[in-house]
């Protein structure tokens, strides 16, 4: 039974007088209250209150103890106050890593937003495509838009990626939609370096996952500069759908219907394991979370 919870029941019942007394200002009944402060005078071995039928009183023994209880309970109320109050003034530089095209997209939300809560934190942003080394390279997180493999990490899931297969007007009338996968390698395709497999794109068709070579007069490692090719008119591409929102909201690019990659991509907060997590990436992590929850209620676009 825990120590600090049976000296506060016993210091509650002398305070109010009584069993039931204590029971009501502490909203428990009153054989929790009994139980707890009879492990205590088991405990300590004396009797610390003497009972009535209406009232308790306390005994020289429990009079003396009461008094370093208080002494005691208000260091600790004191001690969780000031931590608390640490936890909402966080403060220092937090250095963290992300993908170019993730914090185009979504710095005003992601940094400024932040800022406006968390004055006293300072952000140090690299941005990068490479699987950083945290730890090695002394860094507090990294955003990344692909699961995690090393165990040594602590991974917090944020929000859905999904991959939209895109175009501009002018290129698909042209050229025409590819009205199958298998047509894909027939036309100009535009080919983000950053994929694993890079210029082999995976979909679901009748579901099954369907592989297609794919080929195109740019190979580039940024879905931001993919992005504008594609508006350019230079080819398809498959991107994140965070990349192309604006653009697909806009007419500059246009999803081609029908095709769902069989890409299960993700954004992921990504921290190094250890005792003590600092406040300050405990807090942008949960504004990570907070803010691209309400960018992750839109259904994909197929």
């Amino acid at each position: 039974m825990d120590r600090l919870t049976t000296m506060e029941a016993f210091v509650r019942v002398a305070d109010a007088g009584s069993f039931s007394g204590a029971a009501r200002q502490w909203a428990v009944s009153k054989a929790v209250v009994s139980k707890y402060v009879a492990a205590l005078e088991a405990r300590l071995g004396v009797a610390l209150l003497m009972r009535t039928t209406r009232s308790v009183a306390l005994t020289d023994a429990g009079r003396d103890y009461y008094d370093r209880c208080v002494a005691l309970l208000g260091e600790v109320d004191a001690l969780d106050a000031s931590v608390r109050a640490e936890a909402l003034d966080v403060r220092g530089t937090l250095r963290f890593t992300a993908p170019p095209g993730f914090l185009a997209r979504y710095a005003p939300l992601l940094l400024s937003e932040f800022r406006a809560r968390y004055p006293r934190i300072d952000l140090d942003i690299h941005l990068t495509h490479r699987m950083v080394d945290l730890v090695e390279e002394g860094f507090d997180l990294a955003v990344r838009v692909t699961a995690p493999r090393d165990s040594a990490l602590i991974v917090r899931w944020l929000a859905p990626s999904p991959l939209v297969l895109v175009g501009a007007p002018g290129y698909l009338a042209k050229y025409g939609a590819p009205k199958s996968v298998r047509e894909l390698a027939h036309h100009a395709c535009l080919v983000d370096t950053n994929f694993r497999e890079r210029g082999r794109w995976r979909f679901e068709v009748d579901g099954e996952v369907v592989h297609v070579e794919v080929d195109g007069p740019f190979r580039v490692n940024s879905p931001l500069v993919v992005r504008d090719l594609a508006a350019e008119g230079h080819g398809l591409a498959l991107i994140p759908e965070f990349v192309v929102d604006e653009a697909l909201a806009s007419g500059d690019l246009v999803a081609v219907e029908g095709f769902v990659p069989a890409f299960d991509w993700s954004i992921y907060a990504v921290y190094p394991r250890r005792k003590y997590i600092p406040a300050r990436v405990k807090v942008f992590v949960d504004h990570l979370a907070e803010a691209l929850s309400g960018q992750s209620s839109k259904a994909p676009v197929r």
